[in-house]
């Protein structure tokens, strides 16, 4: 009988409590691709269009849990906005356009995300790469992440082409790539597809959506 009990039990939990976690985890990886993903980045490192266009933006990598720990202290963050001063006005309060059962989803993302990562990231994909990225998206993206060596229209004029020598930075004004190998080689990097090395992969930071983009902006660069 004991044992009959135990077995109820457990597919009682099974059926009725483990699926509404991973459900929350679910919903708050949905609200986090439609409100945090500016400030805190696709994958929640911190690399968001916001703090890598403005200079001295407070460093919003989510993986930081010096400041908000657990779920409490992190509803808590998400609801009232951050506790200091020089961040506070970054960090916006939520309290009054989420539901107080949204934030705790959010919450149960965040620690999902920190304690499960590549889990965490499947199924945010599922929501970040069908956002609509436009060519004024791959531009911001391109000058985030690119310009610094390709340079701002892309003529491989960048900071970095100082240094970068054996070969410099690639003119993408005059790349005969089509849109398939681009793509490719900024996922990949270029090592990965037979050119240059000091081309880095970013495909663990970029979404595929954000990469075409990127391709799109590019394209706008060779008219």
């Amino acid at each position: 009988m004991k044992i009959s009990s135990f077995i109820s039990l457990f597919f009682f939990l099974s059926i009725h409590i483990f699926p509404t976690y991973a459900q929350s985890q679910d919903d708050g990886a949905r609200l986090y691709s439609h409100h945090c993903t500016l400030c805190h980045g696709n994958k929640g490192m911190g690399d968001g269009y916001i703090p890598m266009k403005l200079k001295g933006y407070p460093q919003t990598n989510l993986f930081d849990e010096q400041n908000a720990i657990d779920k409490e202290s992190i509803i808590d963050v998400i609801s009232r906005g951050f506790p200091n001063e020089d961040i506070i006005k970054f960090m916006p309060p939520w309290e009054q356009e989420l539901t107080k059962e949204e934030i705790s989803d959010l919450a149960t993302f965040v620690l999902f995300l920190r304690s499960d990562t590549e889990a965490a990231l499947r199924t945010l994909s599922k929501y970040t790469d069908k956002l609509d990225k436009t060519v004024r998206d791959g531009k911001i993206i391109f000058e985030t992440r690119c310009a610094l060596c390709h340079g701002k229209l892309g003529q491989g004029d960048g900071r970095m082409a100082r240094i970068i020598k054996t070969p410099p930075p690639a003119n993408l004004t005059r790349s005969i790539l089509n849109p398939v190998q681009m793509r490719l080689i900024i996922k990949l990097g270029g090592q990965e597809v037979g050119r240059s090395p000091k081309m880095p992969p970013w495909g663990d930071f970029m979404t595929d959506n954000e990469v075409d983009a990127v391709v799109d902006f590019i394209d706008t660069l060779k008219d």
